[in-house]
């Protein structure tokens, strides 16, 4: 599809207030509807869509349009709105980590991200909160920061001695050189981890929480990535999409695999192993 941008009116702390609003109320939402969750119907990728997800993207695009400013929203659940006559790109995850939402493990976050264009190099603001602690990781011209103060992204160069987020999934798949690259790095990673929220653990590293992340089986959409892969620019992290030459279309639908580290030489290090 075609993305209809126009040029921004607001500045760059206004966009970014309506973003840190758009997350806060997200989280209240979240938050009021953790009891009584059901399904409500299937999202634009055919996926379950629970009431929590449904509430969540609902007070998200209010949010925006309550700014005055023209948006053209992309979201995981209701795909493209147009609020003020649309405008600026808005990707949107109203809650990444949907199933440890849903079983009550706390870790699940909310994630937006700001483009005047349709390319992912276009994104100049995004956000990310965790909806159960309420940290917010922001990243704008200033940087990336957590909980409003800016954090270092770790030095760790080598796998055996990296924490490291990879996902660690076989299920449905029939590829043996992903099993054995999943393999292979599970071997050489000092402290592997999987928390369930792809959107937040990719955002970690620019922060300084994880060494990297990884996705070796492309399983992601770009409403996953968006927020966390502009961080990632930002702070100066490494970042690699892994069947996915070129800058990435907003509204791209197919699945991504990726690799985010935090320096050169531990990411370079992660693309040697896999390659082998």
């Amino acid at each position: 599809m075609s993305l209809r941008v126009l040029r921004r009116k607001m500045g760059h702390g206004e966009v970014l207030k309506t973003i840190q609003s758009a997350l806060n109320h997200a989280r209240q939402a979240l938050l009021k509807n953790r009891e009584g969750i059901r399904i409500v119907g299937r999202n634009r990728f055919g996926d379950t869509t629970f009431n929590i997800d449904a509430e969540s993207d609902r007070v998200i695009v209010e949010e925006f349009k309550k700014s005055g400013e023209g948006y053209t929203i992309i979201s995981e659940e209701s795909w493209v709105t147009e609020v003020n006559g649309g405008g600026m790109v808005v990707v949107v995850d109203p809650l990444d980590g949907s199933n440890n939402g849903i079983r009550g493990i706390p870790c699940y976050c909310t994630s937006i991200a700001v483009a005047d264009g349709d390319k992912l190099s276009d994104i100049f603001a995004s956000g990310i909160i965790n909806v159960v602690t309420g940290d917010l990781i922001f990243a704008t011209q200033n940087g990336v920061l957590y909980n409003n103060e800016h954090r270092q992204r770790s030095n760790v160069s080598e796998l055996d001695r990296s924490i490291v987020s990879i996902i660690p999934r076989l299920y449905n798949t029939d590829d043996p050189k992903y099993t054995d690259n999943l393999l292979r790095l599970l071997k050489m990673i000092r402290h592997p981890r999987f928390l369930g929220s792809a959107a937040m653990e990719s955002a970690y590293v620019s922060v300084g929480l994880l060494d990297a992340f990884i996705e070796l089986y492309p399983r992601l959409r770009v409403v996953d990535l968006a927020a966390s892969l502009h961080m990632a620019k930002t702070s100066g992290a490494y970042f690699k999409l892994l069947n996915i030459d070129g800058d990435l279309n907003l509204d791209y639908n197919g699945r991504i695999s990726c690799i985010v580290a935090a320096n050169d030489k531990l990411g370079r290090a992660i693309l040697q192993a896999i390659r082998q």
